[in-house]
This record gives C-alpha cells, structure tokens and sequence, in this order.
C-alpha cells in the first residue's frame, strides 16, 4: 500500500496580512508560513517519504524547501498549479460576492482542474515509487477531494482546506482513497 499526501501551501505573504484570491498569482510564504512549513516538515520527518512533488508556484515551492529539509528530491509538476480564478484574481476576498457554486469569469472551470489534478496525480504515482507528497493549492486540493470521497465538486470550496494542511490517500491499483482530510500537523 502506498500514499498520496496531497499538502496545501503554507501561509502567503500577503501585504498587510490582507488576504487576496490568487489562483495564479505569485506570491511567497512569510514568517507565519515559514513557522507553518517547519511544522509539517517535523510531522513529515517521521514518514517515509520517496519524493515531494511540487506546484512551479513559488509559495509551494519555498514550502517543499522547507518540508524537504535538503533530505528529499522535490519536483516541479504544473498539473498542480492552482486554478486559474479569472476576474477574482488578486481581488480581496472580503470583496468577492459569490455564491458556494459560483466559478469566476474568465477563470478555469473546477471540472477541467480536477480533470487536471486528477490526472496529474495518477501520472505521479503510476511513475514514481513509495510514499509521495504532492504540495499544490485549495482549489485543486478540494475538488480532488470532493471526487475521491464522492462529494459534489460545485460545492468543493466547502471542504475544509487549512494553509499548511495535508489530505491522505491511500492509492491501491490505480484508485484513491481518501483516509484523512485537512490534517494540520501541530508542532512538538
């Protein structure tokens, strides 16, 4: 039996702790990201882990860093970026008026990025050995989710994703199955 730790990002450094809907945006992880990183690479320490692959966006990245601690080869894999949000991209989330279901104009639909996080995620364990760690984004993570416990992907933003949280899957001839959902290490 193998396993799939599909990680969320840490904390972004949004300026003045303002948060914002960045899909693609490129922004880094800060102090608290930094400090949320360390945790998961203690809880992940204890782990056998093959391989980290990583979303090319830089919060995921520095976040890989961290968790790898230069002990574990870390990939880049595009299949996991995030969500392309359309007309919300780098809007305040306090200023976005949506419904649960709603998808922004312009923007990828959930379908086609759990289409391609799905697929993603088979290439990666049909092509690698071992325990792995995807670190990728909310969106993508949650309608992953949503599809591998049987929920309804319009109402995947539902599905608790925390910064710096991680979602375990058992992967079993070529199926996944969930065993953890939105998991966020506590520190030693």
């Amino acid at each position: 039996m193998r396993k799939l730790y599909l990680v969320r990002h840490a904390y972004p450094d949004f300026k003045d702790d303002i948060k914002l809907c960045i899909g693609r945006t490129d922004i880094d992880i800060g102090e608290r990201g930094i400090d949320e990183s360390k945790k998961l690479r203690d809880f992940f320490s204890k782990k056998d882990i093959s391989c980290i692959y990583s979303s090319p966006l830089t919060r995921c990245i520095s976040t890989s860093k961290i968790i790898s601690d230069g002990n574990i080869e870390i990939k880049i894999d595009p299949g996991l970026m995030e969500i392309d949000m359309g007309e919300w991209e780098g809007i305040p989330l306090k200023d976005i008026v949506k419904e649960l279901g709603d998808e922004p104009l312009g923007g990828e639909r959930r379908l086609d990025a759990l289409d391609r996080m799905e697929n993603t995620l088979l290439n990666i364990m049909n092509n690698s050995e071992g325990d792995v760690i995807c670190l990728a984004h909310a969106g993508v993570n949650c309608a992953f989710v949503a599809r591998a416990t049987g929920s309804d992907i319009r109402t995947s933003r539902a599905i608790k994703q925390p910064y710096a949280s991680y979602n375990c899957f058992e992967f079993v001839d070529g199926e996944f199955k969930c065993l953890e959902i939105g998991v966020v290490p506590k520190g030693d």
